[in-house]
């Protein structure tokens, strides 16, 4: 399973020395853009994903060869829900073709 890393910011923020952790303003305005723009990213990943997935299947490096696809299902659960759900089809289909 893809790890979430902006479930694990979060959670990260809450683990400081003290009891309220400070972020930069410049940070806070990253996070908003991104949180903006997620849609935008979730239709282009939805059209990547099959090329995405078969070359997970190939066992080559889809996180190096596609890596804007690879960055959004890290912090897009949806997505990586949809991801997961046809890695899985395709891992069952091709084990039935090899028998």
């Amino acid at each position: 399973m893809l790890s979430m890393k902006l479930i694990d910011w979060f959670k990260k923020l809450g683990k400081g020395k003290g009891t309220e952790t400070k972020l930069s303003d410049a940070s806070v305005l990253d996070l908003i853009r991104y949180l903006e723009n997620c849609d935008e990213g979730c239709e282009e990943v939805f059209r990547a994903l099959d090329q995405y997935a078969e070359i997970e299947i190939r066992k080559e490096d889809a996180a190096l060869l596609m890596p804007l696809v690879h960055d959004h299902l890290e912090t897009c659960s949806e997505c990586c829900d949809q991801y997961e759900a046809l890695l899985d089809v395709l891992v069952k289909a091709s084990k039935t073709s090899e028998m």
